[in-house]
């Protein structure tokens, strides 16, 4: 069996703008909204997975990417693969959009809370995805998975302890990881 986890294309909406704490918000939901960058592709193309069974994030970068990368329907679109949620913070400071999401992910990854999902709960929530893959796997053979960079971390974490052998890695934009499990026959 093999689960294949891909990062989405660069959104159209990852520009850096400097912003204060309001803006910020204003800008992540923006991104939550964005489609794939027309200048966004991906380099190589790998044929074989357009033999694998496709599932998606529900957010339009990833359900985009996945039209893009495979040229067919997606088989399930499901929101437990959504990325976990980006923090955010009523800090009285103005910083570029992408310090804010490494300032914000610092805080959240140190259990500071606020009104979005901890990272206790987004660990979870990558638990079930994985869960959710596995029993896809064991149906479907092999599957490729649409999603993005910590959510894929996550999955990718639970999948090895779970016996499956990392057998690449990338979390750039377009970015491929894969495992393979080894059944016993």
């Amino acid at each position: 069996m093999e689960i294949v986890l891909i990062r989405h294309g660069k959104p159209a909406s990852a520009n850096n703008l400097v912003v204060n704490a309001g803006e910020y918000t204003k800008w992540i939901r923006q991104y939550n909204l964005s489609a794939v960058d027309s200048s966004s592709r991906p380099v190589n193309i790998n044929e074989q997975y357009r033999s694998f069974y496709v599932v998606a994030s529900d957010l339009k970068r990833a359900r985009h990417s996945a039209y893009i990368y495979m040229d067919k329907k997606v088989e399930e679109i499901d929101k437990i693969y959504r990325e976990m949620e980006v923090p955010r913070y009523k800090i009285p400071l103005k910083l570029k959009a992408w310090n804010w999401v490494y300032l914000s992910r610092f805080l959240w990854l140190l259990g500071f809370k606020g009104s979005f999902e901890s990272f206790k709960q987004a660990k979870k929530r990558a638990e079930l995805a994985t869960e959710r893959l596995i029993a896809l796997a064991e149906k479907h053979e092999n599957l490729v998975l649409f999603g993005h960079g910590f959510m894929n971390r996550y999955i990718r974490k639970s999948l090895i302890k779970k016996g499956w052998q990392l057998d690449a890695k990338s979390h750039a934009f377009w970015g491929i990881t894969t495992l393979k499990y080894q059944t016993v026959k």
